[in-house]
Order: C-alpha cells, then structure tokens, then sequence
C-alpha cells in the first residue's frame, strides 16, 4: 500500500512527524467433530495505528478503514488528539538503525494445498485416533492458517515489512476407562510447511498422552525432585522473563534490580533472545523501528540485560534493544519474542535415571491466579507422573506445585537437551529442579 498520501497530509496540518503501523492479516480454519465440518471460517483484516507529533505532543489514531477519506481523517485525529495531550512524555520518532537484518520466513506454498486436502488429513487422524483404542470416546480437531505482514513507516523515510506465516493443527482425544476416569490428552503441531506434519506422529502422541493418565491419583504431600516438562518450564519462565523488562524496573516491580551482571540463576541456565532465528517468529524490527538483535539475557545463571524500549532506554541512558511490542489493544510495551533456552547435554530420561525417585509434571493450572509475578510465589494445581526407580512411572493428579520461582531457578540442577519450539515462540527444555513442595494427600 502506497503510503505517501499521508505523509502529504500531515504536512498540511502542520504535523512535525507522523509514523504509520499497519498489519493485514489473512486466515482460515476449520473444526472437525465426529467426522463433520463443526465449524469453518475464513477472515482478511487490516488495522492502521498512527501517531505523529504536533507542537512537540504526540497525538494517536488507529483505524481498520483504507479508503481515500482515511488519511486525511487519520492526520487531523492525530492533531487534535495531541492538541488536548498533556503527557509531558518526549515525543520522539524514532528516524531507523543503521542495519536491520532480512530474511524470508514466508513460505506461501501452503495457498497450494486446496483446503479438501487439509479436510482429508484431519478426518483421517480422527478415523486413527477412534480405531487405536475403545477408551477413546471423543476426537476434536482444529486446523488453522493465517499469514500476517506488518509495515512501519515514517516520515524519515524508514520502510520496514515483516511477512509470516503458519499453519496449526490441534489434535485432542478424550478417553474413559472401565471406573469411569476421563482424562483428555491433546497436541499442538505447528509449522510454516505443510508437508512437515506427520498424521501418524501426532496421532500416536496423542494417544500416549490420553491413555498414560487414565488412573492418575495424588502422591503424599512433600518435597520431591521435580522435572518440568518444557511446556511447563516455558510457562514459568516467561514470568521471569517480565521481570527483566525495564518498565518493570522503572515501576520498582521487579525482583531483579540492580542486579545486571549477578548471579540470579543455576549455573545450569542460560536463556537467549533470537528475534533473528530463522522460524515463522522472526522480526528483524520492534513496534517502534528498532533493529532487533540476538542476546543472551541470562548466560550460566548470570543475568547480562535488561529488555529496552525507546523510552526506557532514554530513562536509564542506555541503547535500546528492541524489545517494544504492540499488543492487542494496539499499545506497545516491552516484551520479547523467539526465546531459546539453551538445553543441556542430558536425555531427559537419563535425567529420570539419575533421580531415581520424583516427579515429573506435565501440566499446570491457574497460572495467571496463582503466580505473583513481581514476588514471584506461586501455588497451581498440576498433574503429570511419578519418576519410579528411574523411569516415568504412575500418572499423578489433583496435586499442587507451590514455591518461588526466582528460587526455584537457582535450583536448576539439570536443563534437559529436549529442545523444541513450542507454539508460544518459546523453544523450551525440560528442567530438573533438586526440590519442589508438593501438596497432594
């Protein structure tokens, strides 16, 4: 889309910058229950969020219109909202970096695989799920697709696109057994290229996960030597990563200031930012035209930096680090994308071996209820397995996980070399913690 318009534009109105963040959005999906289309749905849409600066304010407006009214009615918006603005926050633009790295993630072959393929692959990984086992009562299955360009540009001249795609299938089985016990097991498989998913794989994952914890009962409260499965693992880090941002730091909410270059983790962890790996969560520019780059932000337990913004960056006299993010409701604030955890050397049932006697947990509760994420107390409800004479043994449910988690890192003993991008962005390995409170009978 030809910009230039509304630059022309906000020069009449007297505008002394205007930058322009636009994102298209295209998708589809489908829902497949007991061999019928439930549901299917197919989507385009277009957002526009603006701001420039006028009289030295910043002044906003975002639209979904794209037609010849929009962009004089998104300058004279962006005037009279900075008209009545009365932050005394520095209105800056930011004018670009000296270098943004590209690479092509877009893979649009996916357009090439007509949609009663896509049916097809989905009715027959439900025909697999019913016929493996008669405690499997119910299937449902979620396919989606979707490709999302951002832009971002500004009256600087700086003209930045970053094109992505995938492509979602969420398989999930409900089963019964003989006393009545229902337990539901479900996977999430993701990529940018069609011809990577594997029905029988994902099938056969599904059917493990179901049926392994049909029976699931609580363990005797106490401490045990705990794995965490890397989805669980990815979850719980991700709060401690909030607590690197420097808005967290400026507001006094974090539990890590002042301790840039200290030793806040297991020597075991180390924990990357890779907005450049090359996957379909790659940005080579932030929500405000910073060049991205991959960092360490905690490098064999030591924590190495903080996550920047433009405007945080300023306030602690620093380079930011392109860590500024629009979110839904269209305002950006630090955040971070494509997360490494860098895996150990260890199998993670070589890891069940050395512990002999645990628990391995799987899944977690409550999250959002139950973690403190400035103090970092935390209790869930979980489930997942007992480690038995070294191997994965009894399933285990109605149980509670309960701790620090900024405590809990520091008794990282093990960081498995399960490695997996999970769809959250997060690549994410298990974690052997030496011991974790349990609350169960």
């Amino acid at each position: 889309m030809n910009y230039k318009v509304y630059f022309e534009e906000a020069k009449k109105v007297g505008l002394e910058a205007l930058e322009l963040y636009s994102a298209k959005e295209s998708s589809l999906s489908f829902s497949l229950f007991r061999g019928e289309i439930e549901s299917f749905q197919v989507s385009d849409t277009y957002s526009l969020i603006a701001r420039g600066i006028y009289q030295g304010k910043f002044g906003y407006c975002s639209t979904e219109k794209k037609d010849k009214c929009t962009p004089k009615y998104v300058v004279e918006q962006i005037k009279e909202n900075a008209s009545i603005n009365e932050s005394k926050e520095e209105a800056e633009i930011f004018k670009g970096s000296e270098r943004y790295h590209k690479r092509k993630v877009y893979n649009g072959d996916y357009k090439l695989i007509p949609t009663e393929h896509k049916i097809a692959l989905a009715k027959e990984m439900e025909n697999a799920l019913r016929k493996a086992d008669p405690r499997i009562r119910e299937v449902e299955i979620e396919y989606s697709e979707g490709e999302e360009e951002v832009c971002l540009c500004n009256s600087y001249g700086l003209n930045l696109k970053n094109h992505v795609n995938s492509m979602v299938y969420y398989v999930c089985a409900h089963a019964t057994d003989e006393d009545g016990d229902t337990k539901t097991g479900y996977k999430v498989s993701f990529t940018n290229q069609f011809d990577d998913f594997n029905s029988e794989k994902i099938v056969n994952e599904v059917v493990d996960k179901t049926l392994s914890q049909l029976g699931g009962k609580p363990c005797k409260s106490g401490k045990y030597k705990t794995v965490l499965d890397k989805k669980v693992a990815a979850s719980l880090l991700s709060f401690f990563l909030s607590s690197t941002s420097a808005e967290a730091i400026a507001k006094k909410s974090s539990m890590l200031i002042d301790k840039v270059g200290e030793k806040i983790a297991s020597s075991k962890l180390t924990i990357e930012e890779k907005p450049l790996a090359h996957n379909m969560f790659f940005r080579s520019f932030d929500d405000e035209g910073v060049a991205t780059m991959n960092k360490k932000i905690v490098d064999r337990g030591v924590l190495k930096t903080y996550l920047y913004d433009l405007k945080n960056a300023r306030k602690f006299n620093v380079e930011p680090t392109g860590n500024s993010y629009k979110h839904g409701n269209g305002k950006a604030s630090v955040s971070f994308v494509n997360i490494h955890v860098k895996p150990g050397k260890k199998s993670l049932e070589q890891i069940f071996s050395e512990i002999g006697n645990g628990i391995y947990i799987t899944s977690v509760e409550g999250l959002h209820a139950g973690m403190n994420a400035q103090s970092g107390n935390f209790s869930l409800q979980a489930k997942g397995y007992m480690i038995e004479n070294g191997k994965m043994g009894s399933p285990v449910t109605l149980i509670t996980i309960a701790g620090n988690l900024f405590d809990m890192i520091k008794n990282i003993k093990e960081v498995a070399n399960d490695a997996e991008l999970l769809s959250s962005g997060f690549t994410s390995c298990s974690l052997y913690i030496k011991s974790m409170p349990i609350s169960g009978i």
